[in-house]
């Protein structure tokens, strides 16, 4: 069982208030979501002369030069003698490729958190579209750098395009969480059509099943804004609090927190809370897109 499952929403509120003033970038939630994955560390040039190593099944290592995708064979550049050549490997004789983490990815994170977003967009696809021909293969990083353009398409407000990379991202990826994550990124649009209990349904089945941080704060947050649109302003509160208490290294949440929460606590008639969140989130993050919705909040109490 997770830890906040034991906890009560006092004890939630009163670890809140030991939780110290954090100073974290900011990012647009979107649910729309915006989660928002992960934002992990990538390669400095997408398709770089770094080695790009095939492990095979019976746990040969190919060192190559390079990759390129024929059909379903990985072919790779590799040193003959004073020259190169290039060998193919079927999928099924594959266990592994070792692609070099992305830097690029890093450089998009940062500048979605900023709110540059075409700069962001400019920097993702490349990535996504070397990515594309290995997403089938083990160890390639197509489905994060996916992710990532998931959550700028949604800041961009092109909800269709956000989830039918969502969509292709729930089709195509080996890792659960990385599943979930990308179902996370459609509860925006279900929030949108009016389908809470839908959206509230995949929040939960995420905070059940998952033990990923960011999967976890992606969910909770979901979840808060899921809630909000309920009218459930209590529920919502507590889901949002979940992440400066549970989840608090998972920074990019935390600006999505504030003013879900600043939300909530004007809806609760605590216009004193209300105000501490959205001031907090304004004087911490003030060129964010959550800064300008935090101003429009506060000039409604």
């Amino acid at each position: 069982m997770n830890e906040e499952a034991r906890i009560t929403n006092d004890e939630i509120v009163g670890r809140l208030c030991q939780t110290p003033s954090l100073r974290l970038p900011s990012h647009r939630d979107g649910l729309q979501l915006g989660v928002r994955r992960l934002l992990l560390l990538l390669l400095a040039a997408v398709a770089s002369a770094s080695a790009q190593d095939i492990i095979l099944q019976s746990g040969q290592k190919i060192e190559t030069q390079g990759l390129r995708r024929d059909g379903d064979m990985v072919m790779g550049k590799v040193q003959v003698g004073g020259g190169s050549g290039e060998v193919g490997y079927h999928l099924p004789q594959i266990a592994k490729v070792e692609f070099p983490e992305p830097g690029a990815l890093q450089t998009a994170s940062d500048l979605f958190l900023k709110g540059q977003l075409d700069k962001a967009m400019a920097e993702i696809n490349p990535v996504v579209t070397y990515y594309a021909p290995f997403k089938d293969v083990p160890g390639n990083w197509w489905a994060q750098a996916a992710l990532i353009k998931v959550s700028v398409l949604a800041a961009q407000q092109k909800e269709k395009d956000a989830e039918a990379l969502a969509n292709e991202i729930q089709k195509s990826a080996n890792d659960p969480d990385m599943a979930r994550a990308a179902q996370l990124r459609l509860v925006g649009a279900f929030i949108k059509s009016g389908e809470l209990d839908k959206a509230i349904g995949i929040c939960d089945t995420a905070i059940k099943s998952s033990t990923d941080t960011t999967t976890l704060a992606t969910a909770w947050i979901a979840k808060g804004d899921a809630l909000l649109a309920q009218k459930e302003w209590d529920g919502a509160l507590m889901a949002y609090l979940h992440v400066p208490v549970f989840y608090h290294d998972e920074k990019i949440f935390l600006p999505a927190a504030l003013l879900g929460s600043g939300r909530a606590y004007r809806r609760l008639n605590d216009n004193d809370r209300a105000k501490k969140a959205l001031n907090e989130l304004i004087k911490t993050y003030p060129q964010s897109a959550e800064a300008k919705d935090a101003q429009a909040e506060l000039k409604k109490l």
